[in-house]
């Protein structure tokens, strides 16, 4: 039996796909590199292609695309087409594998810190490469991690932005340090760790408050 043809095998994945979830060319080539034995370079180059001629000739009706590198499948509903899942979307690209988390005034006003309801969401992540990022599509500010994100450190860091930022957030909540501190207790977070990356990595005033969280958490630090 002869094998499908590059694009026969990519509109078969695509096919396959889930309305609204993000297809990646990038990792279509990964597939296309696996199933062919091809390097991943050129097996990306091909899936690209694929994709085009799938797209100019209509041979999946429901493709679309959501910017260079990233289409989705749509379906039809009274109010016009379904878009991309944005919230899986942002999680494929920058936070995924643990290599980021959400940080800034929306977690503070999701704990309850702030009645702030902020225009715009931020992220760290690695993939920020050392940059600050500005994406358009998705409403979002990436910013580079101090230190390199990973399953160990990243509830470390993520609450250690929230004491970093806490002037520049108007906080209104009765007790901001006592819903610090629960989510500390909550997390099974280590104050020693976090005492030592806030000292190296973080200024005196995350430091500081820090200390108010201990205090109030009856712990010594």
């Amino acid at each position: 039996m002869s094998r499908l043809s590059y694009t026969q095998h990519i509109q078969d994945l695509i096919a396959d796909t889930a309305v609204g979830y993000p297809i990646f060319v990038s990792e279509l080539g990964k597939k296309l590199a696996v199933e062919y034995n091809l390097d991943e370079k050129k097996a990306t180059a091909a899936a690209a292609v694929a994709v085009k001629r799938i797209l100019d000739n209509n041979l999946v009706p429901a493709l679309r695309c959501f910017k260079k590198g990233i289409y989705y499948l749509t379906k039809p509903t009274i109010f016009g087409e379904t878009g991309i899942n944005k919230e899986t979307l942002i999680e494929l690209k920058y936070i995924s594998g643990d290599n980021g988390y959400e940080t800034g005034p929306t977690i503070m006003h999701k704990l309850g810190l702030t009645s702030l309801m902020p225009a715009e969401r931020m992220f760290v992540s690695n993939k920020a490469l050392n940059r600050t990022i500005r994406d358009e599509a998705l409403n979002i500010t990436v910013k580079t991690p101090k230190i390199t994100v990973n399953k160990d450190n990243k509830l470390y860091l993520q609450l250690l932005d929230l004491l970093n930022i806490y002037d520049e957030v108007p906080v209104d909540s009765e007790q901001p340090y006592h819903i610090i501190s629960n989510l500390i207790a909550t997390s099974c977070l280590d104050y020693k760790i976090l005492l030592a990356i806030a000292d190296q990595y973080y200024g005196n005033d995350t430091v500081i408050r820090l200390a108010h969280v201990a205090s109030i958490g009856g712990m010594k630090i």
